[in-house]
């Protein structure tokens, strides 16, 4: 036997290490985050983990898990949507101003709100599948015709939601607040369409590489307008709840769920680049936001230091959680493919 017979049949391992595999699952990094913070939330601000304090928050990351979820799936087509505040103020509008028995009716003003808003989405998806105009000003300028619809039909006045949504919204199960329930079965739906249906893997496919998902005959624009008009229509089915949870919405209702969804998503691992997410670890990361943001309303009731706070320790999040990914390497290597593709090469 010759030693390249022996070269030929040795077999190299390449495994990674259990515990380096278990750390590249981005729902499991997200999973650490959230059992960090809420073992140091108690050494820091006691009350901010006691029973009154968890029931209060998880509605609210109830509602950012639902909104963040349509964030990932435009971040996954390697987009980002502008629109969210717009979409959940006018998701929240029209179910207060127009579900009253004396209008609409709320089953119909809870179809309306959601179906109206993801038209906005719709012609987002189209002009950025069509026209190839860049996400963040197509959703921006989307954005100012939500905020322009809002306040044609409020009049400066956003309603009083009815009272069964409200009853709804506030309504628990074993203590549980009911949105709890509602969220996490919106999110493992999701997540068993992205990942175990060939539409949710063509899906992926169609944001890690367009290109390649059009040479097997995928039509990728569909997947695009699909994306933002699911993007639209969960935010505002967020802002429907919310208008519940609160009962009497305001005219910037969703200004609050721009950037966490953002960073829900991030720090969930999706990439920014597109392609593979997990749906699972962005309502980890919305869990994560909502507890951080009560354990700094703990110490200030100041704005403008909880926004700093917050910025810094979600800035860190976002960093640990794109490393340990490998999502800025493979930033660098889109970066250095796309320049090279714009070199023209000699025919």
């Amino acid at each position: 036997m010759t030693a390249a017979s022996t070269e030929v049949r040795r077999v190299p391992n390449d495994h990674a290490p259990l515990p380096a595999m278990v750390l590249s699952w981005p729902g499991t990094r997200a999973l650490i985050a959230v059992a960090a913070l809420f073992v140091v939330s108690p050494l820091i601000a006691p009350g901010s983990v006691g029973p009154t304090a968890i029931v209060s928050m998880l509605p609210f990351a109830a509602l950012m898990a639902i909104v963040a979820i349509g964030q990932t799936l435009v971040i996954q087509q390697g987009g980002l949507d502008l629109s969210i505040p717009g979409a959940v103020t006018l998701g929240a509008l029209i179910v207060a101003r127009f579900g009253g028995d004396d209008a609409l009716g709320l089953p119909v003003a809870i179809v309306v709100a959601i179906v109206g808003t993801a038209v906005f989405g719709l012609v987002s998806g189209l002009v950025v599948a069509f026209f190839g105009l860049p996400p963040l000003v197509v959703t921006i300028a989307t954005n100012a015709l939500m905020i322009g619809t809002v306040q044609a039909l409020s009049g400066g006045f956003a309603g009083q939601s009815p009272q069964a949504l409200s009853q709804f919204a506030l309504s628990r199960v074993g203590g549980i607040p009911v949105l709890v329930f509602f969220a996490v079965g919106l999110v493992v739906f999701a997540h068993v369409v992205v990942k175990w249906t060939r539409v949710g893997r063509r899906f992926e496919l169609v944001g890690e590489n367009p290109r390649s998902a059009a040479n097997v005959g995928i039509g990728t624009r569909g997947y695009t307008v699909a994306a933002y008009a699911l993007s639209t229509a969960l935010a505002a089915m967020g802002g429907v709840l919310l208008a519940g949870l609160l009962r009497t919405p305001t005219l910037t209702a969703g200004d609050d769920y721009l950037l966490p969804s953002i960073a829900a998503v991030v720090l969930g691992g999706t990439a920014l680049t597109g392609g593979r997410g997990s749906i699972v670890g962005t309502a980890l990361g919305a869990l994560f936001l909502a507890q951080l943001s009560q354990l700094v309303q703990t110490f200030t009731q100041a704005t403008a230091v909880q926004n700093i706070v917050q910025a810094l320790i979600i800035g860190v999040g976002i960093v640990a959680q794109l490393q340990l990914g490998g999502s800025t390497s493979r930033i660098r290597s889109m970066m250095r493919r796309r320049s090279g593709a714009a070199t023209p090469t000699p025919e």
